[in-house]
């Protein structure tokens, strides 16, 4: 791999140097400023993918599998997390530059792929696709966002906010654009920095396509007519090809040597894969025990995710108090596997082939899409088939292991863990096959697109999820989006107000977004007895 120079120049706008883009728009006017000025399209695309790897991994482990109780911290006196303690405008801010800047980046690449007689159509839709991506999770984090007026800079330093509905149709045309270009199968003559996809345009026109579907997913949660959206795409496979086996994942490949390493490998947080340990609902989604508690069946995939402690598999009380940690840990939790995710070269996972069958079963159950040859039963069954292969080759990383084989995979399958006809009929875990289709989504989001899982968490709510007594600091509600920071707040106020107005609520974690299940619903499923009343 080349480039390493570039990397570690330009990959200091993705790492915390809030200049950094203003910086690129001078390198752009007068490129003899500087020594690195001359900069092409080609030279950024390396560190937005490994910059956003990088992100996608910590936002992962440290705030997503917390937030919708993947994990919990009962290990001491900080990073709680798990009651949404730790949560404030510090944090807000961080999150939001970081795909801020993730997405201005790409905007720059598009600017660069564009510029008069070095136009690079390849790098083109790369750019109008990474772009679209990063400011896909600033929306659904966060609400309301500047979209059309974004990245304007000395321009526009006060760009109108639009609402989410608005924001993510420009994102689906956006993608839309980008897989147009990829139709027409452009070459680069400046490749080898694609670690994703090996510069095949084929792949990425998957993806745009992919991450299409994905946001008129979440659309869905706003109107039904976004199903018809969907409908369309699966009519017609050859205008609108999506990913259709694992091959086709969207992954960024770390590696073991600088810069090229995860960021969640062990010179970055050597405590903290035995700090985070499973929640009890987690366990409960993947393990069948008697009535004394012993194991008697596991999902396959848990030994990949986690690691056994004191010989059962167990989990923590999410958001408990903290005078009951001690309690918590004396049932020796289970923790995140660091064997497998711990790992300098551990791939950081964007969006899989399972995320697009579990959209077509939801669609199918809902009676909202039709799927020639498909039931929502195949669908779905082919989702968790896809999403425990993709994890099947990482259990060779744990020291004791057995191969996971197609037949145990079946069994899976049939169990009261995974079983389609059980949940359809009301038995088992699930009320409902819709319910068992949403909630094996949860799990197979497990380590996979930042804060995508927390996303899918709100859309629908389910798995069911109960919150814990020590979340008052959020008057015992889990977080319904991060607040704008600060300092948005204080440089653009009016259109930070008018965004606030749109959305009916405050700046805090209270305020439902559109397409979320509190606010179709006007509360949520499953609401702590201490919430505030006013929150639900």
């Amino acid at each position: 791999m080349k480039a390493l120079k570039i990397f570690a120049v330009t990959a200091l706008c993705l790492i915390g140097i809030s200049s950094c883009t203003t910086n690129f728009e001078e390198i752009n006017k007068n490129p003899n400023k500087l020594t690195y000025g001359d900069i092409q399209a080609y030279n950024m695309l390396e560190p937005l993918l490994y910059g956003m790897g990088g992100y996608y991994q910590y936002h992962a482990g440290y705030w997503t599998n917390n937030l919708i109780q993947y994990t919990c911290y009962v290990s001491g006196a900080t990073r709680y997390l798990a009651t949404y303690y730790a949560l404030s405008n510090g944090h807000w801010q961080t999150i939001w530059d970081n795909y801020a800047r993730l997405a201005s980046d790409a905007n720059h690449m598009l600017q660069l792929a564009t510029t008069e007689g070095k136009e690079d159509p390849f790098y083109e839709g790369v750019a109008i696709t990474l772009k679209a991506l990063n400011l896909y999770s600033l929306t659904t984090i966060f609400g309301d966002i500047p979209y059309k007026e974004a990245f304007k800079f000395s321009e526009n330093l006060t760009p109108a906010f639009e609402s989410q509905e608005e924001v993510l149709g420009e994102i689906v045309a956006d993608l839309g654009k980008a897989a147009d270009i990829f139709a027409t199968a452009p070459k680069t003559g400046n490749g080898g920095m694609d670690s994703m996809y090996g510069d095949s345009a084929a792949k990425w026109r998957k993806f745009a396509n992919s991450l299409k579907m994905r946001a008129l997913c979440v659309l869905t949660g706003i109107s039904d007519n976004y199903w018809t959206s969907i409908q369309t795409m699966v009519d017609d496979p050859a205008a609108y090809p999506v990913f259709a086996s694992n091959a086709d994942n969207a992954k960024i490949p770390f590696q073991t040597v600088d810069p090229y390493t995860n960021q969640m490998g062990p010179k970055e947080v050597p405590s903290m894969f035995d700090a985070y340990n499973l929640t009890e609902k987690m366990i409960a989604l993947t393990t069948i025990k008697d009535a004394d508690g012993n194991d008697l069946y596991q999902d396959p995939r848990l030994v990949i995710f986690a690691t056994q402690k004191g010989g059962k598999w167990t989990g923590a009380v999410a958001g408990c108090l903290k005078q009951d940690f001690n309690t918590e840990m004396n049932k020796k939790p289970a923790t995140m596997n660091a064997n497998v995710l711990h790992r300098d070269d551990m791939d950081a996972f964007v969006m899989d082939y399972s995320e697009i069958l579990f959209i077509l079963a939801e669609g199918v159950q809902l009676g909202k899409l039709s799927v020639a040859g498909q039931t929502a039963k195949s669908l779905y069954e082919a989702a968790v088939r896809a999403n425990i292969e993709k994890w099947a080759p990482y259990i060779t990383y744990n020291t004791k292991y057995r191969e996971i084989t197609s037949a145990a995979i079946i069994d899976y399958l049939a169990s009261d863990l995974a079983s389609y006809d059980k949940a359809a009929a009301g038995e088992g875990l699930y009320g409902s096959a819709l319910e068992l289709i949403l909630s094996q989504k949860w799990l197979s989001l497990y380590w996979t697109g930042g804060f995508e899982p927390y996303t899918h968490w709100r859309r629908c709510e389910y798995p069911i999820l109960t919150i814990g007594d020590g979340t008052d600091a959020n008057q015992y509600e889990l977080p319904t989006r991060f607040g704008y920071p600060n300092y948005t707040v204080s440089t653009n106020s009016a259109n930070v107000k008018a965004a606030l107005e749109r959305m009916g609520g405050e700046n805090d974690m209270h305020t439902p977004l559109d397409w979320s299940y509190k606010k179709r619903n006007g509360g949520s499923r499953n609401p702590h007895p201490l919430a505030n009343s006013t929150n639900q």
